[in-house]
């Protein structure tokens, strides 16, 4: 009786894991698609590269950033895809780190959980020079994904579903 109740206990166990490793590699699969779609919008800009963040779902909110370097003068194309969002997150770009207090917001992107958003360097840097800055061009820029709370997610122990990710795929002018 012992030994069945161990194979049995086993055996929901191994299904269990099977599971969870099948639903994490549908989410890598998702990412790499969206990577692809993220890729195919920049045409014709020449792609640059790429970088994936991910994110658990809290019960509180929370800010990821990311910091993109831009070179010389170069015109620059970023989609950002975030189909692997079960829940909308927001985007700001700044020009400056968050731990600067006046820096200048350059595009607010509300809404990425749909498909692709493009961005272009040159809009951001109209944005810079009305918002005030006084540089001739842009050196890098500061990308803020705002994951709002989700009621009910695990901080300890977050699960697939409350898991999430953001394709940044970059793009230059030729």
């Amino acid at each position: 009786m012992k030994k069945g109740l161990i194979l049995v206990g086993f055996i929901v166990f191994a299904f269990a894991f099977a599971q969870t490793v099948t639903n994490l590699t549908e989410f890598k699969e998702s990412i790499k698609q969206n990577k692809a779609e993220a890729k195919e919008s920049i045409k014709p800009y020449l792609y640059d590269g790429y970088k994936t963040t991910y994110f658990n779902y809290k019960t509180y909110n929370q800010v990821k950033e990311v910091e993109i370097y831009l070179f010389n003068s170069t015109e620059y194309r970023l989609a950002f895809n975030g189909k692997a969002c079960p829940n909308n997150i927001s985007v700001k770009i700044y020009d400056q780190s968050k731990n600067v207090s006046d820096r200048i917001l350059l595009k607010e992107i509300s809404d990425v959980k749909g498909g692709n958003v493009i961005v272009q360097t040159k809009e951001m840097f109209e944005a810079y020079k009305s918002g005030g800055g006084n540089a001739s061009r842009l050196k890098r820029v500061f990308v803020d994904y705002e994951i709002p709370a989700t009621p009910g997610a695990n901080n300890a122990n977050p699960t697939i579903e409350h898991r999430g990710a953001v394709v940044l795929v970059m793009g230059y002018k030729n």
